[in-house]
């Protein structure tokens, strides 16, 4: 086992068994040797009294390192209320790894204290031939909510959402909803906010705590309650969910029915993870890799070597192109090989400008910023700063071609000086100049190709229901290469024929 530090696992506990003095939860990580070392030591009133020390997470991730045997035995001995919440911390694979080892009734107290949604969350992963025996151990309620749950359609707030939240009437006093918060509220996916439905369970307005703290207790709900408020619907797409959540700046969500009729709510913190792993998928479709949502190093190679393969081989075909363009337009290399030098130059800048605008399009259409019906109002800005940026690359190109080829750290060949000399007359400058117009014009047109692409293909896959993302970088670079090729050698065979070739 890999050594995560240099505590004497043993000092470690006796430490542990000696601060009574520790108030609340430690914020440190504790180690898996130290863990493995109280586990072995069969002392349950050692490990609960580290359980309870410690935050859930630091205690999960200590115990991901532990054989079968050590799970068993901290899920057997910890109260049931705090195994609940370390369990849920666990990685999928140790998750399984402890449902295989329990029997459907030794699992009843550890899912019994699971949130709904943490619940469903962790049955939609396990294998089928593990579902049927955490159903079994969960109550009949807790079975119709879960597979009420799994029914729902993927990436939507009806996958998010939890059903314990707290619910008044409208008619309620103060006193009322502080009753019920004290009653109920520990088994609650969040206390802050209460919602203010009417008769017929349709919701009306929320009430924050601090407002009901802050009025008296015959104060009726009806008269305090803020009946302003954003909620979604069971089908409501997740990514517009997130956007509520980033555009009105709330902690939780209402998911109702369509006719208002309250049914659960979406808590910040579950949006944040549906947010990481968006973005996860993002960075991976962007950089040409099949998206997963496996950690890294759980992945089997084989399934890692397939994300990376199958888009290699895609834009190894696409490259195919850019090869056919060389081919048959390499005649202006033949003939004046300096035009060479400033290929690659001019082919990364444009990849370069065209990531600047799609990485902006794609992150501005996952903020609803942009959108596809605002496709021409967002071109024609961009064509407009295109233009002017390819002007400016255009003007700082000419020159440093030029100082690059006077300084010599682009060297003419014995092909070149005999250009130089048939068909300038030895005229250095005028070559040079040339040179430098032509990479200059090829510029002008391909940079502002370039970002017009980047800001295109992106709305172009949300218009078709793709990820934005799927338009990477590597696809948009490979389109342009063959742009900047043809845009290039067009601009030299102008230059070829009048010189006379």
């Amino acid at each position: 086992m890999e050594e995560k530090n240099s505590v004497n696992p043993i000092e470690e506990v006796d430490e542990i068994e000696a601060d009574s003095s520790i108030k609340g939860k430690v914020n440190h990580a504790i180690s898996s040797e130290t863990m493995h070392a109280i586990i072995a030591n069969r002392n349950t009133s050692i490990l609960n009294y580290t359980v309870s020390s410690y935050d859930p997470v630091n205690i999960a991730k200590a115990l991901e390192e532990l054989d079968s045997e050590d799970l068993l035995f901290f899920f057997k001995s910890v109260h049931s209320d705090e195994s609940a919440e370390v369990f849920a911390y666990l990685e999928q694979e140790t998750k399984e790894k402890v449902v295989a080892a329990f029997s459907s009734k030794e699992l009843v107290d550890l899912v019994d204290g699971m949130s709904t949604d943490d619940l469903v969350d962790f049955v939609d992963e396990l294998p089928a031939n593990l579902v049927s025996k955490v159903l079994k151990a969960t109550s009949p309620a807790d079975r119709a909510r879960v597979s009420a749950y799994l029914n729902f359609k993927d990436d939507t707030a009806g996958t998010l959402m939890t059903p314990e939240y707290l619910q008044v009437k409208y008619s309620d006093t103060v006193a009322d909803a502080l009753k019920k918060i004290r009653e109920t509220g520990k088994d609650m996916e969040t206390i802050w906010e209460v919602f203010v439905v009417d008769n017929t369970r349709t919701l009306v307005g929320t009430i924050t705590l601090d407002v009901l703290l802050e009025n008296d207790e015959d104060e009726v709900l009806e008269n305090i309650m803020k009946n302003d408020f954003v909620s979604v619907t069971l089908n409501t797409d997740q990514e517009v969910v997130l956007k509520a959540f980033r555009k009105y700046d709330v902690s939780v969500i209402p998911v109702t029915s369509s006719s208002m009729r309250m049914l659960g709510i979406i808590t910040f913190d579950d949006a944040m993870d549906v947010s990481e792993e968006e973005t996860t998928e993002d960075v991976q479709i962007s950089s040409a890799v099949l998206p997963s949502d496996e950690p890294y190093l759980k992945m089997h190679v084989f399934k890692l070597v397939r994300s990376y393969a199958v888009w290699l081989v895609i834009l190894l075909i696409l490259n195919t192109f850019t090869s056919m363009a060389m081919s048959y337009l390499s005649a202006p290399l033949a003939v004046i090989p300096i035009l060479t030098a400033f290929l690659p130059t001019i082919m990364g800048t444009n990849g370069n400008a065209s990531d600047q605008t799609a990485t902006i399009t794609v992150r501005e259409l996952a903020l609803g910023n942009i959108s596809t019906k605002n496709y021409f109002k967002v071109a024609f800005r961009e064509l407009r700063a295109s233009m002017l940026t390819a002007l400016m690359l255009a003007v700082f190109a000419f020159g440093w071609m030029l100082v690059e080829m006077y300084s010599g750290m682009v060297a003419l060949t014995n092909t070149d000086n005999s250009i130089l000399k048939d068909f300038y007359g030895g005229d250095v400058n005028l070559f040079y100049l040339s040179i430098a117009a032509l990479v200059s014009f090829t510029f002008l047109v391909t940079i502002t190709f370039a970002k017009m692409l980047g800001v295109s293909l992106p709305v172009l896959a949300k218009k078709i229901h793709l990820d934005p993302a799927v338009m990477s970088q590597p696809i948009i670079s490979t389109i342009l290469d063959i742009f900047s090729i043809v845009i290039y050698f067009v601009f030299a065979n102008l230059i070829m024929r009048g010189l006379g070739f």
